[in-house]
C-alpha cells in the first residue's frame, strides 16, 4: 500500500475530512475526522500526542484553527483525548466546547482540559449549529460506560468510535468484503458482551447510512455496512466467550424482556385511561418532541389522529397563540435551550395558561399543569394537562349584573386598552351618557401617568393592586384597582375591579394626627389584599351561575325546560348571588371608617374573616385550623378593628409561609375567653428582628411588598381600642401572636 498519499487530509464526504495518522508497525490506527462548518467546525476524536503534529498539519491545510468550535470525545481514553489541551492552545477560543457524555467528564478533566463542556445527555442528545446538526446515540459499555457515537444526518455518516474498529497489520483506508475477519479479534477483546454490543448495533442499523467512520480500522462504505452488522450481531464476545457468564446473561436478558412486556401492558392501560378523559393530556420528553397526546385533542382540533398531527407539527406548543405576560405559554422563547416545558418547570407554583384555536377557529383558554412522568428509565418525561377553562371565564349576564353595584366598579377592556364594558353606576357618577364598546379607551378616563400604569399591568398580566384617579367631565374619583385575565366572546380581556376610595381619601385628607394617617395607610394596604380575596371568593359562584345559565339556555332552545327546573335554577342563582353579596357586605362593613363600640361574639368576627381568606389560603395550600375553648366568648369594642388586626396577622403568616417555601403550611387560630392566638409554622421571626417587630415602617418583606405599618397599627389598636396587648412568642419553628384582652 502506498502510504504517502495518507500524509495529507483525505476528503471522504462533502466538507468531511479524514485527518488521522498512519503509524508504521502500529496495529491501532487512530483516526480523527474534521467537519468543516464555517466558524463552528467540529473535530471528532482529537487523538493522542503520538499523532498530534500530523493531525495539526492536516487541519491547518484545510481551515484556520480558530474556526474549530467543538471537540467531540466519544470516550475518555488517551487515544481520543490526550491532545485536547494542545488543541485548546492552538484554537484559543473562549467559546470552545468539549462535546461528551456526563459519565466521561470525571476522567477527561484529568488531561488538564480548560474549556467548557457540551454535555450531550443534558442537551437532548443533539448539537445544533448554524448549518448542520449532529445526533448522538448512546452505546454504553462499548467499550466505556459513557460511550456514544455521532450521526451526521445530512451526509449520512456515522462516526462510530470503537464499534467497527479493527486491529490491522495490513491497514487499508477503505474496508473490503473481508473486513469482518479484521474486526473480529478487536470486538472479542474490547466489547464486554454480545448483549451490550447488540444493544448498540440495534440502534445503529435503524440509521440511513452511506459511510461508517470508526476511530480504529478502516472506513466502511454503504455496500458492506449491513453484512458487517449482521455478522457482528452473531459474534460471541467478551463475557459470552465463557459459557457460565453466557448462560447467566441469557437468563437476565429473558427477565429484562419480561419486564419490557409488563411496561408495554402498563403503557397500553395508561393510554386507555387518558383517552377517556375530557381534558387534553400530552406526554413529552423535552418540550420539543411530542410522544403522546390524548383523544380529547383530536375532538378539539382539526387533526384526525396523532400521525396526522405529526405530519406538520412536532410539538403542541406550535399551536399556542403568542400573548404577552409570563402566565401565557408561548410557541418560542428567546433564551437558548429554553422552551415552554422549561418555563413550566421554572415556575411550578404559578398559574399558567395556553391559548389555542379550536376546530371552529375560536380562541380557547387552557389552564396548563405539568407533572414529571417517567415510563422510560433513560429520558425525563413530562405529563402535561390542558384544562379548558373558557366556559368558566365568560358570562356576560353575570358581568352585566355586577356593573350595577355601587362603590365597587367593574371595567372590562381588551389588550389594546379599548373599554368593552364598564359599571353603569360609575358612568352615572362621571356623567357619561354615550358609552359604546370600544368607543372609549382607558386613556379617556385617566391622565398620562395612570394610563401608563394601567397598560403596564395589562401587558404584564400583573394582578397586584394599584391606585389611580378616574377623571371625566371635571369629576375625579380615586380608586384602588385589581385586575386579572379572562375571555369574553372568545377573545382575551382584562377584567378589573375598582374600589371607590373617595370616603377613605376624605378621611385621610381630614386627618390631623400622624397615627390616623398611618392607620389609613395600613388600611389601604389591607384593602388591596381584600380586593384580591373578593376576586377569589367570587370565582366559584360565577362559575356555578355561568354553568346553570348555559344549561338553561340549552334546554330552552331544545324545548325541554320544565317550570320546576327553571324555578330551581333561579333559586340556585339567587343563592349564589346572596353569597357574593355577603362577601361585598363584609368588605363594605370593614371599609366603613366609623367606630362602633358594642358587645359582639368573637366567632362572628372569625366568620367574617373566613369569608375573605378561606379561598386564598386554599389556593396557597395553607391549612387553616380554628379552635374554640368557648364558642360563646364575647368582647366589647369595635369588631371591625379586631377584623383588621386578625386579617393583618393572617396575611403576614401567608406571606411568611410562601417566602420560606414551607411544605406543610399551617395556620391555627385559637379562641379563648380573654385572648386569641394566631400560630403559624413559617419558621419564626429572626432573633435580631424581634425587638423591632412592632415599630413603624419596619418590614422583613421584599421592597414594594410591605408598608411596615401592619403590626405597628395592630398593636396600637389592641392598646387603645381594647385596652389590651399584642404579644409575640417564638417556639421552635412556630410564631405565636397573642391578642391579650385582660
Amino acid at each position: 500500500m502506498d502510504n504517502n498519499k495518507f500524509k495529507n487530509a483525505v476528503l471522504i464526504a462533502n466538507n468531511v475530512y479524514w485527518v488521522g495518522e498512519f503509524l508504521e508497525d502500529d496495529v491501532f490506527e487512530s483516526h480523527s475526522y474534521l467537519i468543516v462548518n464555517g466558524d463552528e467546525s467540529i473535530l471528532i476524536d482529537p487523538g493522542s500526542m503520538l499523532e498530534f503534529e500530523s493531525i495539526k498539519r492536516k487541519i491547518e491545510s484545510i481551515i484556520p484553527f480558530k474556526n474549530i468550535k467543538y471537540l467531540v470525545a466519544h470516550h475518555q481514553d488517551p487515544d481520543v483525548c490526550a491532545n485536547i489541551p494542545a488543541f485548546e492552545k492552538l484554537i484559543n477560543r473562549d467559546d470552545l466546547k468539549i462535546v461528551s457524555h456526563s459519565r466521561n467528564l470525571d476522567l477527561i478533566k484529568h488531561y488538564g482540559v480548560r474549556s467548557k463542556y457540551f454535555i450531550i445527555d443534558q442537551n437532548n442528545f443533539t448539537l445544533n449549529t448554524k448549518n448542520l446538526s449532529l445526533e448522538f446515540l448512546t452505546t454504553p459499555y462499548a467499550h466505556a460506560p459513557g460511550a456514544f457515537v455521532t450521526y451526521l444526518k445530512n451526509e449520512k455518516i456515522l462516526f462510530s468510535s470503537d464499534i467497527f474498529g479493527a486491529i490491522e497489520k495490513n491497514w487499508q483506508f477503505y474496508a473490503d468484503k473481508d473486513y469482518f475477519t479484521k474486526i473480529k479479534s478487536f470486538h472479542d477483546e474490547y466489547m464486554p458482551s454480545k448483549d451490550i454490543l447488540n444493544y448498540s448495533l440495534e440502534k445503529i442499523e435503524k440509521l440511513d447510512l452511506t459511510l461508517i467512520a470508526p476511530q480504529h480500522g478502516s472506513i466502511i462504505k454503504k455496500e458492506f455496512i449491513k453484512p458487517i452488522i449482521d455478522e457482528l450481531k452473531e459474534l460471541d464476545c467478551g463475557l459470552y466467550i465463557q459459557n457460565s457468564y453466557k448462560n447467566t446473561l441469557i437468563y437476565k436478558n429473558k427477565l429484562l424482556k419480561e419486564e419490557e412486556k409488563k411496561k408495554y401492558r402498563l403503557a397500553n392501560k395508561l393510554q386507555t385511561i387518558m383517552d377517556l378523559q375530557d381534558n387534553i393530556i400530552a406526554i413529552t420528553t423535552d418540550g420539543k418532541d411530542l410522544k403522546y397526546i390524548s383523544k380529547a385533542f383530536f375532538n378539539f382540533s382539526n387533526f384526525k389522529d396523532f400521525e396526522d398531527f405529526k405530519k406538520s407539527h412536532n410539538c403542541i406548543c406550535e399551536l399556542f397563540l403568542d400573548f404577552e405576560g409570563d402566565k401565557y405559554l408561548k410557541p418560542k422563547y428567546n433564551k437558548e435551550n429554553y422552551n415552554w416545558i422549561s418555563h413550566l418547570k421554572e415556575s411550578k407554583n404559578k398559574q399558567h395558561y395556553a391559548i389555542m384555536k379550536n376546530k371552529n377557529g375560536e380562541n380557547t383558554l387552557f389552564n396548563v399543569i405539568l407533572k414529571e412522568f417517567n415510563l422510560d428509565d433513560e429520558d425525563d418525561e413530562y405529563l402535561v394537562l390542558f384544562h379548558d377553562v373558557t366556559p368558566y371565564m365568560e358570562s356576560t349576564d353575570i358581568i352585566n349584573m355586577l356593573t350595577k353595584i355601587d362603590g365597587v366598579y367593574i371595567s372590562i377592556s381588551n389588550l389594546k386598552g379599548e373599554i368593552l364594558k364598564i359599571s353603569d353606576s360609575l358612568l352615572n357618577i362621571l356623567e357619561v351618557n354615550d358609552f359604546v364598546p370600544k368607543k372609549y379607551k382607558i386613556s379617556d378616563f385617566l391622565n398620562e401617568k395612570d394610563t401608563k400604569k394601567a397598560m403596564e399591568h395589562i401587558a404584564n398580566n400583573d394582578s397586584s393592586a394599584y391606585e389611580i384617579k378616574i377623571r371625566k367631565n371635571g369629576i375625579k374619583i380615586p380608586a384602588l384597582v385589581q385586575g386579572s385575565f379572562g375571555l369574553l366572546n372568545q377573545e382575551p380581556v382584562r377584567i378589573a375591579v375598582l374600589l371607590d376610595l373617595r370616603e377613605i381619601k376624605k378621611l385621610q385628607d381630614e386627618a390631623k394626627k400622624k397615627d390616623l394617617i398611618l392607620f389609613q395607610q395600613a388600611r389601604l394596604a389591607q384593602m388591596g389584599e381584600m380586593i384580591n380575596m373578593i376576586a377569589h371568593q367570587w370565582r366559584q359562584p360565577l362559575n356555578s351561575i355561568s354553568a346553570v345559565s348555559i344549561k338553561l339556555n340549552m334546554k330552552k332552545e331544545l324545548g325541554i325546560l320544565s317550570d320546576d327546573e327553571f324555578k330551581q335554577s333561579n333559586e340556585f342563582i339567587q343563592d349564589q348571588c346572596q353569597k357574593m353579596s355577603k362577601v361585598i357586605d363584609t368588605f363594605m362593613n370593614y371599609s366603613n371608617a366609623k367606630t362602633i363600640n358594642e358587645e359582639f361574639f368573637i366567632k362572628d368576627v372569625i366568620g367574617n374573616i373566613l369569608e375573605l381568606v378561606s379561598t386564598q389560603f386554599a389556593n396557597h395550600n395553607i391549612k387553616l385550623n380554628i379552635e374554640y375553648s368557648d364558642e360563646n366568648a364575647k368582647l366589647n369594642g369595635d369588631k371591625n378593628m379586631l377584623e383588621q388586626v386578625l386579617l393583618n396577622l393572617l396575611m403576614n403568616a401567608r406571606d411568611a409561609l410562601d417566602e420560606n417555601k414551607i411544605e406543610n403550611k399551617e395556620v391555627t387560630i385559637k379562641i379563648f375567653n380573654d385572648k386569641i392566638e394566631v400560630i403559624d409554622n413559617a419558621g419564626g421571626v429572626k432573633d435580631k428582628n424581634i425587638d423591632k417587630l412592632f415599630t413603624p415602617y419596619f418590614t422583613t418583606k421584599p421592597q414594594g411588598k410591605g408598608t411596615g405599618l401592619g403590626l405597628y397599627m395592630s398593636k396600637r389598636i389592641m392598646n387603645e381600642q381594647f385596652g389590651g396587648e399584642l404579644l409575640y412568642e417564638k417556639i421552635e419553628n412556630r410564631s405565636i401572636f397573642r391578642l391579650d384582652f385582660k
